[in-house]
């Protein structure tokens, strides 16, 4: 998460897959095609978001599901959202509560405020699509979906969550950035820090390039976990190998990426650039968004009060088993800016933020892959 939408507030298919609707009944809705708000050589912006941090497309591939990044240290309530990459329509999309099937006992959930962060999507071994979101509120959580198709569209259905484990007598708080589900319903889920630290001591550890968070897994069976040798300057994105043996991590201080060896707890292949966000895995590559500045530069060029921020960043393809770089795209852009996640959807890579009222995207074709 997928932040940074992290440093943003430095401051301050289906139930099962043979449901796949067809093309009829989709159809059967009025499609409101909605124009780009702004462009520019590479880049097409859609306006009127909440920091749509975090991005992954449904099963049917006509939609993107978008987190609403609610900020820290001080969280606060945002959207989930889903796009139609048809017509570019974007509405909140519905949650229905249902019993605590997927989490943990201890967990439960009277209303569907939330303060999402990171995602992911997920075929389950059991043929249903289940989400996992981050969440800052009202408690650290991550949070359980399944999604459904439902007239034409998509719908989440809660079907549980687990809470952040509190560490050494309540002294340490994990708070959590992005998520990589499995298909058996267990989940990997990145600290970015621990939140009873002081908020100055952490952007002191971030310019020292200190350690701040690790990787967590949770299971029904086994409760948290942490897994040694993912520790890191601010863990962020994460993606899970498709045989499971292997993480690959996102360290947004460092701006380091890396593939960890679950089997031997051994990093095996690493990139470096700019400040590493979140991570996508499509197209037989992993897809990473990276910062290019430093964390003053953050501070001075992204205040709160400014509705887009409009700084540098990059996305990289890597090699899924080397990270070796595929392709490269470096924006520098008065359209969109401080992009945190790319996800490729046909021909097209959508970009979020974790500051700002838009998401983009850019063509394979017309970006100058370096």
């Amino acid at each position: 998460m997928k932040v940074v939408g992290v440093f943003l507030l430095l401051l301050g298919l289906a139930a099962c897959t043979d449901r796949v609707e067809d093309s009829a009944t989709t159809a059967s809705r009025p499609i409101n095609v909605q124009t780009p708000c702004a462009s520019d050589q590479t880049l097409t912006a859609w306006c009127g978001y909440k920091n749509p941090e975090d991005l992954a497309p449904t099963p049917d591939g006509h939609f993107l599901l978008a987190t609403g990044f609610g900020g820290i240290p001080n969280a606060v309530l945002n959207e989930i959202t889903l796009i139609d990459l048809r017509s570019m329509e974007k509405r909140v999309i519905e949650i229905v509560l249902a019993e605590n099937t997927w989490g943990s006992a201890d967990c439960s959930r009277t209303s569907t405020d939330f303060s999402t962060h990171g995602l992911d999507i997920i075929l389950r071994e059991d043929g249903r699509s289940m989400v996992a979101m981050t969440n800052h509120l009202p408690t650290e959580t991550v949070e359980l979906f399944e999604l459904v198709p439902v007239n034409s569209l998509w719908q989440l259905i809660w079907r549980g969550c687990v809470q952040a484990p509190n560490l050494s007598a309540g002294t340490h708080q994990p708070l959590f950035n992005d998520v990589a589900l499995t298909p058996e319903g267990s989940f990997y889920v990145t600290e970015m820090y621990d939140g009873k630290m002081p908020f100055a001591d952490l952007i002191q550890a971030g310019l020292a390039g200190d350690n701040t968070g690790l990787v967590w897994q949770w299971s029904a069976q086994e409760g948290f976990r942490s897994i040694a040798g993912t520790e890191g300057s601010f863990p962020n994105g994460i993606v899970l190998s498709d045989d499971g043996s292997a993480l690959y991590i996102n360290y947004w201080f460092s701006g380091l990426t890396t593939k960890f060896d679950l089997a031997t707890a051994a990093v095996v292949a690493s990139h470096q650039g700019g400040r590493a966000d979140n991570l996508t895995k499509a197209n037989g590559s992993v897809w990473a968004a990276k910062h290019d500045m430093t964390v003053q530069e953050y501070l001075q060029g992204c205040p709160p009060d400014a509705q887009n921020c409009l700084l540098p960043f990059s996305i990289y393809e890597l090699d899924l088993d080397t990270l070796q770089q595929k392709r490269h795209w470096t924006f520098t852009s008065e359209v969109f800016g401080f992009g945190t996640v790319a996800t490729p959807v046909g021909d097209h890579v959508w970009l979020g933020s974790a500051h700002g009222e838009r998401i983009a995207r850019f063509d394979f074709t017309s970006g100058q892959p370096q």
